[in-house]
């Protein structure tokens, strides 16, 4: 099955992965273990939260760059509350590195550095409610 996730296209293939959903979220089984995500959908797009991580999943009709894939913009997959911001603008950041941390549906979920770059704006601060699609902060790409 084909898709676009973050703006990228990809092949989804079978695997072992066990998924339950609960009230509140799902619950993915492994042989890494069990981890929590949670998933929202917002029109044709589909926001999840797994493992530090967020992805926005289209149908792959969709055109081509017509996400924010790719955008360094962080934005809220759901409504919830910003229980911590720890970096601020300005701030030079590697993949990976965690920007700030979200709570919605009784989880927290950390936003990361989708790449190398600045971190040129925090759009929010801690005890903060956002709307779900609020942008929270923004990366710009590394010069190469």
């Amino acid at each position: 099955m084909k898709r676009f996730v973050n703006g990228e296209a990809v092949e989804f293939e079978a695997c072992d992965a066990q998924v339950i959903q609960t009230p509140d979220r799902l619950i993915v089984k492994t042989a890494d273990g069990a981890h929590s995500a949670a998933a929202v959908r917002v029109g044709d797009t589909v926001h999840v939260s797994y493992r530090g991580h967020t992805y926005l999943v289209e149908k792959a009709t969709r055109p081509r760059g017509a996400g924010a894939g790719g955008s360094g913009e962080l934005r809220a997959p759901m409504p919830g509350l910003i229980v911590d911001v720890l970096l601020a603008p300005g701030t030079q950041v590697s993949k990976g590195d965690k920007i700030l941390v979200l709570e919605a549906m009784k989880t927290q979920q950390p936003f990361l550095a989708p790449f190398d770059g600045v971190l040129t704006e925090v759009k929010t601060s801690k005890g903060e409610q956002v709307a779900e699609g609020a942008l929270l902060a923004v990366v710009k790409a590394e010069e190469a």
